[in-house]
């Protein structure tokens, strides 16, 4: 495991490294007309009200962890909901684990085992990003796959069989935890794997919206740009939460079709929103939840 983890650590410390001077190069060379822009205070409310709607959206993560304990063993939602959002911004911390390690020590000493809450983590980890994956190939045919592949160096079935590849590793990947359960389980794996996907959905959308605000980004091009740099953030082995890499991908992506600096702007602007939404989310769970837990009963699920 060491042998394999230490790889991991090296390659990821060196994509963030590299990120970040990437963002750094592109915030100097545009500097200039960066400083010139300056946001509205209808800009402001539609940042804050995107924001909120990212918090909110936040809660289906929440439920698909719930759904998805539960797989293992009955905890009311009153352990499970707290378990997931006031750990949601440890993600933040140096090696990006901080939040998964933190989610099972708060459920321990409860009805699921420490083997199936390693085996929970696994596969709320491997749900989102297939979740992602099944917005992207319902946004292919609104899209052109022809010029993407082109420009990637590819062809269009290219792109469907590496998209195929993926979703079926990560089905494969939920048969091996489901273990011998999965007669019984498997379309238990259902409302998780849709509460994901309508995350993923709402985090596209969000960020659709937003760059659309600020410099006119076709909706399509808008989800696809936000779902691919959160594939990547969440890829990218020990950074926190995504930090560098998916600023860097959704730069790069938008820069084909309008100016850097809007690009750059809409970059930084989504890691302003998601973190907002993420405190909130936070908050809420530190808060409005703990409080009405005595009123929940310990069989509620």
């Amino acid at each position: 495991m060491r042998s394999v983890s230490r790889p991991l650590k090296i390659v990821g410390a060196l994509v963030l490294a590299g990120s970040l001077l990437f963002m750094l190069r592109e915030v100097i060379d545009h500097r200039e007309a960066l400083a010139e822009w300056r946001p509205g205070w209808g800009m402001l409310a539609m940042l804050g009200a995107l924001a909120l709607a990212y918090g909110s959206a936040l809660f289906l993560l929440a439920e698909s962890w719930h759904r998805i304990i539960a797989l293992y063993g009955a905890e009311p939602r009153h352990r499970t909901w707290p378990s997931y959002t006031t750990t949601l911004i440890a993600r933040y911390l140096p090696g990006n684990v901080a939040h998964l390690l933190a989610r099972a020590a708060w459920l321990r000493n409860g009805k699921v085992s420490t083997p199936d809450l390693a085996r929970a983590t696994a596969m709320e980890l491997i749900l989102p990003p297939l979740g992602a994956g099944l917005v992207l190939l319902g946004l292919l045919p609104f899209l052109p796959v022809a010029a993407i592949a082109g420009h990637l160096g590819t062809t269009p079935a290219g792109i469907l069989s590496g998209a195929a590849i993926a979703a079926l590793s990560a089905v494969a990947a939920m048969t091996g935890l489901l273990y011998r359960r999965l007669r019984d389980s498997w379309l238990h794996v259902l409302p998780p794997l849709l509460l994901s996907t309508l995350f993923m959905g709402a985090l596209g959308t969000v960020f659709a919206t937003m760059s659309s605000g600020i410099a006119g980004v076709g909706f399509s091009l808008g989800m696809v740009t936000g779902l691919v740099g959160w594939l990547v953030g969440y890829a990218t082995p020990g950074a926190p939460g995504g930090l560098g890499s998916r600023e860097a991908v959704i730069t790069l992506m938008l820069s084909t079709a309008i100016p850097a600096e809007q690009a750059i702007v809409i970059a930084l602007a989504f890691r302003l929103v998601t973190t907002l939404g993420e405190l909130t989310c936070f908050a809420v769970g530190t808060l409005a939840i703990p409080r009405s837990a005595t009123a929940c009963s310990p069989s509620t699920s």
